[in-house]
């Protein structure tokens, strides 16, 4: 397939992924309004005056809920089922033993005795233990007796234990017979045999109705009608307002939205687009390195929706829009690519939420702070300590952040919330725990972190050890370009430990023929290339940018890293075998056989390395080392590149540039310093 098709298709494919990604964001969002006044206790109301169109209900603080729960908790009485079966038996078991033990002269006192058990019976018998202990300190309690599906309410007080119903018994049976009589019927009975529990605690059915009521509390407390003025301009807005404006504000978004939903939706549309149009032209244009993989679009446009989607539904559910670790996006983009895309993706999702956020320019402002604090913190993560200083680091900063809008608004530290210092706790537990999500993108999305630049620079690594040991030459180059661009990246912000892994890696293609490179031939021999055409020794040397490719994705090496390969030398020439041909043959000459397959570098990293690779094989060629040989070599090798075009595809600006040759002078200058000539019998 030609390349052009191939572009094409790719083409379409970021494309579908950006109009699917539009799609699932516009349906994320709610199908209303959104309601666009804030207001704060204590400050005054700017806008217009409100004047309510609908009627709508006052709703109940979360305090006043909380009361209502509170106070049913506290007053519910319990339930307890009647066992007819259990009076029943142990009457007739009385009534008989009576007959049979007590003689017929005490039939009078034995029907006595009968009808205070029956009494004692009828206002109910209950074992203590029955009792629930959270009922026991409420001498003011009614219980429900659930009798033939009826309930019946009762003073806890006029219950029985089986000890009060034999004391009740024993004291009412004294004032209707002599002591003689009670005496010896007393003697012949146990009368605590016959006192059973005729009720039990039922805690199904007392749960079931104590949720009940607790479903059936008002969240409403009154009624506004329709053309009350609600606050008028200028007007301090205390508690009362603050109560009624939310009330409006959530009927408003409820069912009060009086304009066309189909304006609304033209409205989110266009919001998508807007944003989702930017941040396309942004990486085309500005991340052409980022814009070119499929996968990173994919990635990007994922979070994306995850995140907008995640923090809508929690709005939507009424849950403290803090909660949703909203810093884990910029951590993970940050982590993968630059900074400051990482920031213009966060700022993306913060302008797709904040519109129906609470107190949206609180949320703004406080997430924009912990979001770019957690891009600079993570750049080295990966080092022991550094996590835990970013996770505090992040809290801080939305702990600070949250504080300062707080007494902007209110000029003091009362109304500064503790829950939402918690909730911001909790947050960044949670970050610390998505960070883990990091290699997982890693190896689905084949990227690059930081953790694995660190374990590829590891000098001990089969790769490199090869390169070593079968040229020791190409290592010792490889080792001094790292330190030049290193160097270079760190002065310009860029990536310093990618640019060290890439150019460390980057001349691997010449373990497959060492011998042909002039740093790794012996120092008295004659070069292998002058029984070679000129045609060969190019192709050789050009052979080894292939060589690299094949053998970096032998050993499973990210494509960051095989791009630093293949673009190392862009798109320039084999150009002393090129003069050589040209010698020889001064009529006809095919410069495809002498030129590089490229591409030119297309980000900063591979531009510097580039540019290190020639400096560093250039300086080891000069004859006389001196600030002006040295200047001279640097300017004349950047010129030349600047000129044929091989730095035109990548976002180096000109003062980046000027400073990147400043440090190889510098640099290249420090490691051919002049050194003492030591006497020949001192050595």
């Amino acid at each position: 397939m030609a390349a052009t098709d191939m572009n094409v298709i790719k083409s379409w494919k970021k494309t579908a992924l950006f109009v699917c990604a539009s799609v699932l964001l516009i349906l994320s969002l709610p199908r209303n309004s959104a309601f666009h006044y804030e207001f704060q206790k204590g400050r005054e109301w700017m806008s217009e005056d409100i004047i309510t169109p609908f009627d709508f209900p006052i709703y109940k603080t979360a305090d006043e809920l909380s009361a209502d729960r509170r106070k049913i908790t506290e007053t519910y009485k319990p339930y307890f089922q009647y066992y007819a079966s259990v009076e029943q038996q142990q009457l007739s078991m009385f009534s008989s033993f009576m007959e049979t033990q007590v003689e017929q002269k005490y039939s009078h006192e034995k029907n006595i005795l009968l009808n205070l058990l029956r009494d004692a019976y009828r206002r109910y018998i209950v074992q203590k233990s029955d009792i629930p202990p959270i009922f026991a300190g409420r001498p003011q309690l009614v219980v429900s007796v659930i009798k033939n599906n009826i309930y019946e309410d009762y003073p806890i007080t006029e219950l029985f234990t089986p000890d009060e119903a034999y004391e009740y018994i024993y004291l009412q049976f004294g004032k209707n017979a002599d002591a003689a009589a009670r005496q010896h019927i007393f003697s012949k009975i146990d009368l605590h045999g016959y006192l059973q529990a005729n009720i039990t605690f039922d805690e199904a059915v007392t749960n079931k109705i104590k949720e009940q009521l607790v479903d059936n509390i008002s969240i409403t407390k009154g009624i506004v009608p329709a053309g009350t003025k609600l606050i008028a301009k200028g007007e301090t807005i205390n508690s009362k307002n603050i109560e009624i404006l939310e009330s409006f504000k959530k009927e408003y978004m409820n069912v009060g939205f009086m304009g066309s939903l189909q304006l609304v939706l033209l409205g989110q549309i266009l919001l998508v687009i807007i944003c989702l149009l930017q941040l396309y032209l942004m990486l085309k244009w500005y991340q052409p390195e980022i814009f070119n993989r499929t996968q990173n679009i994919a990635f990007i446009l994922l979070l994306i929706a995850v995140a907008v989607f995640g923090s809508i539904q929690v709005i939507k559910s009424d849950i403290n829009i803090y909660f949703v670790p909203l810093t884990l996006v910029p951590i993970y983009v940050g982590t993968f690519f630059r900074s400051r895309t990482a920031i213009f993706i966060y700022i993306t999702i913060i302008m797709l939420v904040f519109i129906y956020a609470p107190n949206s320019f609180e949320f703004a402002f406080v997430s924009l702070a912990a979001g770019i604090i957690s891009v600079s913190q993570f750049r080295t993560w990966y080092r022991r300590g550094r996590l835990f200083i970013a996770i505090g680091l992040i809290f801080l900063f939305y702990a600070l952040s949250y504080v300062a809008v707080c007494l902007i608004k209110d000029g003091s530290f009362e109304d500064i919330n503790l829950r939402t210092l918690i909730i911001f706790g909790i947050n960044v537990i949670l970050v610390l725990f998505g960070c883990q999500l990091i290699y997982v993108f890693e190896k689905i999305f084949g990227f690059l972190s930081n953790s694995t630049l660190m374990e590829l620079s590891d000098t001990n690594r089969v790769l490199l050890r090869q390169l070593a040991e079968k040229a020791p030459g190409t290592f010792q180059h490889s080792m001094q370009v790292a330190n030049l661009a290193e160097e270079v990246m760190r002065q310009i912000s860029g990536e310093t430990l990618l640019v060290r892994v890439g150019a460390l890696y980057h001349d691997i293609g010449k373990i497959a023929n060492p011998e042909y490179f002039i740093e790794n031939q012996q120092i008295a021999g004659s070069s292998i290339h002058e029984h070679l055409s000129p045609e060969e020794s190019a192709r050789i040397i050009i052979r080894h940018v292939e060589d690299g490719v094949i053998l970096a994705k032998k050993h499973n090496l990210p494509n960051k890293i095989i791009d630093f390969i293949r673009t190392h030398h862009a798109k320039s020439s084999t150009r002393y075998f090129l003069s050589k041909y040209r010698e020889q043959h001064p009529d006809a000459v095919d410069f495809s056989t002498f030129s590089y397959p490229g591409p030119n570098p297309y980000y900063k990293e591979l531009a510097v390395l580039m540019m290190a690779d020639s400096i560093e094989a250039a300086s080891r060629s000069l004859q006389t080392i001196t600030t002006e040989s040295i200047s001279d070599l640097v300017e004349r090798i950047i010129s030349y590149q600047i000129a044929n075009g091989y730095l035109n595809d990548c976002d180096l600006t000109f003062n980046e540039l000027t400073l990147a040759k400043e440090i190889f002078k510098a640099k290249l200058k420090n490691i051919y310093h002049a050194r003492i000539e030591y006497p020949q019998n001192q050595i």
